[in-house]
């Protein structure tokens, strides 16, 4: 059992959610299960790599106006943001860069083809029911980029409501300072035929600030405000054969900038992911997964009344297939699983690119086992890019329950990543030789249910990187050198201390080391810590305080530069009005803390958020 288990054990409604294999589908039911680590339904208490999961309440008690902010106070999880709400923001896993860390939306990659980096900013709380972080190196399981973890963002599922009715509609307002506001909707429901569905929407604006200081590069002394729409659907129905489901994400968002550059200091964001999709059960031990996939990314920088912009557009559609058999053998039940997937990415640039499109295919097999009180799970995959070549990855896992309630678990992987455009062919920045990243990293970690109310989860993680893309002045060619090695340890410590009162510690100790020089890799945390504090004295009323810290790191490669540490608490206050509307009271930042996570770029300050919520 994982980190998020032990946050799921705290939640008023932390129910289990049970996902058919690669539907991203949930049903509540007694138990954990998750989809993202293996990419079939796995039971989290005795999964072989950390998992963390958040689920709808943990979005709604956080102070977090956006995606990025949510994010940041979880273990293994760096955020690097340039500015504030709807500012370009990178997301990093127990170390590794952003392009080294796979993110999807319910199941499908959104990532640029250009920078190698999801728009995580442009995907908005209100579309999320939940998100899978399975951290350490899942190439084995996805391929590229899954060198320190997957983030799987799950939207809005449909079916009945939680109160039983079969269909209805919440509709949130707010108001936020620095001066904004939002809207959102959902509708939701079971048809009399079967259908579950599920279709919302939401609009936002702020004002937002200033997010550079004087002396950054380009400083406009102005405020960067952001505008964003969405829509998110889905729809899913079961049959006697099995189930179809389709899922789909829009997003589309303007967000000012600070630019010296006289062509642009705003950009358009377009974000898509969908998919459809059948889970075929040819019998009660065997079943087979087909689902065809889209995902988008598209930008656009311009500045009002200046002729042209600069456009960096992704599209990548793809076909996933794998079937899974279990069977037993006396007392070991078996899993085997294989599969294969291919897709094709597109660039259409204002930059000239010398090359704009390529496939990418792979095969894969997993094998899991399970024995009394042992579970071991397996995996090997071989991708074929058209561009470099092959690689082969693979892993091994396992997790004994060596007393009840003490789990222990360990698992080995390999990853690596593959060159983006912009490695291989951005004219004058780029190098077509450029061989895939590749990485080894190894886990132990530790799950203890001490008491009742009371649980401790612990991991100890290393990887080793291996020809890391790197590039310095003054060419800023890239090219394969780079080595580094990353060590770590988390730890969450999670009390219920009555009825009323829970809460909850974490430790993220990490050493991320440049081999080549011995230094400390730029912008990567080193210790970072929280502790959360719940209260509900009434059935109405729930009160939330989260603090967090975050050490000095380093943010140039000589190591001659830090960016200081820093401490921020949030507040969070829900009133139920009645069983059907809530009023939402949040302060982020409270203190109105000054700090960065980039040089020269400011984070947010002190957020106040007020907002109503009905369903009717």
């Amino acid at each position: 059992m994982c980190a998020g288990a032990v946050v799921l054990a705290f939640s008023g409604h932390a129910n289990a959610q049970d996902v058919e294999s690669g539907s991203d589908e949930t049903i509540r039911l007694g138990r954990i299960i998750v989809t993202t680590p293996l990419r079939r339904a796995t039971s989290l208490e005795r999964s072989t790599s950390s998992v963390t999961v958040i689920d709808e309440q943990e979005i709604e008690q956080s102070a977090a106006l956006d995606l990025p902010t949510l994010l940041k106070r979880y273990t293994g999880v760096s955020i690097i943001s340039y500015g504030g709400q709807g500012s370009s923001s990178n997301v990093y896993l127990r170390g590794m860069s952003a392009t080294q860390t796979l993110v999807l939306i319910n199941g499908v990659r959104a990532s640029s083809a250009t920078s190698g980096t999801t728009s995580i900013f442009n995907i908005p709380l209100t579309s999320i029911e939940r998100i899978e972080i399975a951290k350490g190196a899942h190439s084995a399981q996805y391929g590229a980029d899954a060198m320190g973890g997957v983030i799987n963002i799950i939207t809005k599922r449909g079916g009945p409501c939680a109160d039983g009715r079969s269909s209805c509609t919440t509709v949130t307002t707010g108001v936020t300072h620095p001066w904004g506001g939002y809207a959102s909707a959902t509708h939701q429901g079971r048809s009399e035929g079967g259908l579950d569905y599920s279709i919302g929407g939401s609009l936002l604006g702020t004002r937002g600030y200033d997010f550079t200081t004087p002396l950054a590069w380009g400083h406009e002394p102005d405020d960067d405000g952001f505008l964003q729409g969405s829509a998110n659907l889905s729809l899913s129905k079961d049959f006697e054969w099995g189930r179809l489901y389709g899922d789909g994400f829009f997003a589309r968002g303007r967000t000012d900038y600070d630019s010296s550059y006289p062509e642009a200091n705003q950009v358009d964001t377009t974000t898509f992911a969908g998919k459809l999709g059948a889970h075929i059960r040819h019998a009660e031990d065997w079943s087979s997964t087909v689902e065809l996939t889209s995902g988008l990314d598209y930008s656009t920088n311009f500045r009002k009344g200046v002729p042209g912009d600069s456009k960096f557009d992704t599209q990548r559609y793809g076909i996933f297939a794998s079937t899974e058999k279990s069977f037993d053998t006396g007392s070991v039940a078996h899993i085997l699983t294989a599969g294969a997937e291919a897709y094709r990415e597109h660039v259409d640039s204002s930059v000239d690119f010398d090359v704009t499109s390529r496939t990418l295919a792979a095969v894969f097999s997993q094998y899991s086992l399970e024995y009394e009180a042992l579970r071991v799970d397996s995996g090997i995959r071989y991708d074929h890019n058209e561009q470099f070549g092959g690689a082969t990855t693979y892993n091994i896992g396992a997790s004994y329950e060596i007393l009840p309630d003490l789990v222990l678990r360990s698992s080995y992987a390999t990853g690596f990543r593959a060159p983006t455009f912009n490695d291989l062919y951005y004219p004058g920045y780029s190098n077509p030789n450029l061989k895939p990243e590749k990485s080894r990293s190894y886990e132990v970690g530790l799950n203890w249910q001490a008491a009742t109310g009371t649980s401790v989860d612990l991991a100890f993680y290393q990887t080793w990187l291996t020809d890391a893309i790197a590039s310095n002045p003054p060419t800023y060619i890239p090219f394969n050198v780079a080595r580094a090695r990353i060590t770590g340890f988390e730890a969450t410590l999670a009390q219920q201390f009555s009825d009323e009162w829970s809460g909850k510690v974490t430790l993220d100790i990490r050493e991320p080391l440049n081999q080549d020089n011995g230094k400390y890799i730029p912008y990567r945390d080193r210790f970072k810590a929280t502790a959360e504090v719940s209260y509900s004295p009434t059935r109405q009323l729930d009160l939330s305080a989260r603090l967090l810290y975050g050490a000095a790191r380093y943010s140039d490669a000589a190591n001659t530069v830090k960016l200081p540490d820093y401490v921020t608490v949030d507040f969070t206050a829900l009133y139920a009005l009645d069983r059907q509307s809530q009023v939402k009271f949040s302060v982020e930042n409270v203190f109105n803390e000054q700090y960065s996570t980039v040089t020269d770029y400011r984070a947010p300050g002190r957020t106040i958020n007020l907002s109503f919520t009905r369903t009717f």
